[in-house]
Order: C-alpha cells, then sequence, then structure tokens
C-alpha cells in the first residue's frame, strides 16, 4: 500500500484584471493588464508540462463577454458596499460594454482556457466585483449578493465554486461564505515567533527566509465549516526580494521553503496575482519552472501531494451546505 505524502503544495492564483486597481483611488490604465493573456497563456503550459494543478480565484465579472447598465444603473441587482474612502459607486468604471471593445474588463476565453487545460485545475472565486469583504463598510447583505451573482455566472458557465479567495486578502464574514456553500478559503500565514522582543523576531525572520526553521510550519485548519488554507509565499518577480537577490537567489529561497514543506510533512502554498508575473513574464518563468521542476521530483518521490484548495478542504472534512 502507498503511503499518502503528509507534505501539501498549493498553488492559488487571483485571476482580477482591471477589476483588482480601479478602486485603488487613482486614475485606472488598463495597459499593463493587456499582458495578461500572454501571462495565463505561460502558467498553463508550464502546470501541464509538469503536471501542476492549481486554484484559479476569479473575479465573477471575467466570466461575462458583455454586460449593460439598466435604467441608468450597473448590476442594479448587486447591494452596493458602502466605503469611507470611495466617494463613487462600486460599479461606477465597469465599462458596460463587451470583451471586443474592454478585454482586461471581460475574459471568458481565460475561463475557458484553465477550465480545459489538460492538467485539471480548479477555478474557484474572487468575488464578482472585487469587494472588500473584511472591510467594515462592506455590509452582510452587500457581501451576500455579491456572492450570489459571482455563484450565478459561474453556474451558467456549468462550474461550481467551492474555493474563495478574499480580494485584498481582507478576511471576513465567513458565515457567508459557508450559507453559499464554499468549502475553503485562503488565509493569512499565521503569525510568527510571537512573544518576542521586536529585534528578535527581524533577526529570526531573516534567519528563517534564508533557512527555514523545522518549527516554523504551516498546515490547513477547520474554521467552523470551512477550511482554511494559509498562504506562505508570494510569487512576485518584481519585489524587492526579488530584486535584491536576482532570480536564482530568490527562486531558490522559494524553493527552500518548498523543501522545508517536504521535509516537515507541512504546507506550501503559493500565490500571486497574474499581473504579478506581466512586469518580468522572463524571470518568472524561470523561477517557476524550476519550482515545478522540484515539486514534480518530490512528487514522484512519494514526498508531495499537489493539491487544490477544493480539494484540500474535502481532505480535511469541510462541511459542504
Amino acid at each position: 500500500m502507498t503511503r499518502r505524502a503528509s507534505a501539501l503544495f498549493v498553488l492559488s492564483i487571483d485571476l482580477e484584471m482591471s477589476w483588482g486597481s480601479v478602486h485603488h483611488g487613482q486614475p485606472h490604465d488598463p495597459s499593463p493588464y493587456g499582458e495578461e493573456r500572454a501571462v495565463v497563456a505561460d502558467v498553463l503550459g508550464l502546470m501541464d508540462e509538469y503536471g501542476i494543478s492549481a486554484t484559479w480565484a476569479v473575479v465573477g465579472h471575467l466570466f461575462l463577454t458583455d454586460c449593460r447598465s439598466q435604467h441608468g444603473t450597473k448590476h442594479p441587482e448587486i447591494t452596493r458596499p458602502s466605503y469611507p474612502w470611495l466617494n463613487m459607486d462600486w460599479y461606477e468604471l465597469d465599462p458596460a460594454t463587451s470583451l471586443s471593445s474592454d478585454p482586461t474588463w471581460y475574459a471568458p476565453d481565460l475561463v475557458a482556457a484553465i477550465r480545459y487545460c489538460g492538467t485539471p485545475q480548479e477555478i474557484g472565486s474572487h468575488s464578482f466585483g472585487h469587494v472588500i469583504a473584511g472591510d467594515p463598510g462592506c455590509s452582510e447583505l452587500a457581501f451576500e449578493s455579491d456572492l450570489v451573482a459571482a455563484k450565478a455566472v459561474a453556474e451558467l458557465a456549468g462550474l461550481e465554486l467551492r474555493s474563495f479567495v478574499y480580494p485584498r486578502n481582507s478576511i471576513g464574514r465567513l458565515d457567508v461564505l459557508e450559507r453559499h456553500g464554499f468549502v475553503a478559503f485562503r488565509g493569512p500565514t499565521p503569525p510568527r515567533f510571537e512573544g518576542l522582543p521586536e529585534w528578535r523576531r527581524r533577526v529570526a525572520g531573516v534567519a528563517d527566509a534564508i533557512r527555514p526553521l523545522a518549527s516554523q510550519t504551516v498546515h490547513p485548519a477547520r474554521d467552523g465549516a470551512l477550511v482554511d488554507v494559509p498562504q506562505t509565499f508570494l510569487f512576485d518577480p518584481g519585489s524587492k526580494k526579488a530584486r535584491r537577490f536576482g532570480t536564482a537567489g530568490w527562486s531558490w529561497l522559494m524553493r527552500r521553503r518548498l523543501r522545508h514543506a517536504v521535509r516537515t510533512g507541512s504546507l506550501f502554498h503559493l500565490w500571486f496575482h497574474t499581473h504579478n508575473l506581466a512586469t518580468h513574464p522572463e524571470r518568472a518563468h524561470k523561477a517557476m519552472e524550476h519550482l515545478f521542476a522540484d515539486a514534480r521530483r518530490y512528487i514522484d518521490e512519494g514526498r508531495l501531494e499537489n493539491l487544490t484548495m477544493g480539494a484540500v478542504a474535502d481532505r480535511f472534512g469541510a462541511v459542504s451546505r
């Protein structure tokens, strides 16, 4: 009988395109998001080459081919959040046009590419309109109506949404997720080195980044009817760390985290936005290929499992409603 590996490799990807920055309080520039189709194609190609599955958390509006205002209101069925830092309607900048006119606001082609990748992928939710659920300005009704819209467009595409990634990693209203049939969410990395003075935490953090400490492990955990699958590493080739260490050094630090998970039987949960890769596509491709090659070797040796967030929830006994 083959022993099940205790180490887990989870990959979650935030696909939001224009929806990710439209509410940042700056004039919206869609041009960087035009590169994301090439990024998605490249990532899916690597996943298929190495047999890697991921959870793609897709903003629900991207499922649409087009949308239109109704009596002057965009998406009137959705209750708006009321954030004190936002002085406009949440959907004011939605162009209410089509994929051909505004391809960074609509992406059914990307949903199809992910869905029909040769290596099975999970399509999860990143809300319908990228609402910030953990902010007090997002009422229960606003979050609930957003989830209803997200699930509706997925169901029209023949998909069931089971995993949720909170926009801006702003966790809130887990009970609403439960009511709408979600089984998993991406939580924050658990705090490390609690109880130590600030200077010791910094020193320990640097040491842990270079040579991960055996005591610093992360595991999925039940949270009521849901399973929290905590993030552990942001894959961002444009980050200060990536620039400081260079592609080889940054890739080495990341792969050490994966090896640490294998050695300790814990979780390595890599995540990124697709636009993170658009700024340095060659650096991203190279580092991801090295990581996937390592993961494939550990998987083939029986020391690592690659699971989607939904599969982790099934493993940990999430309660479907």
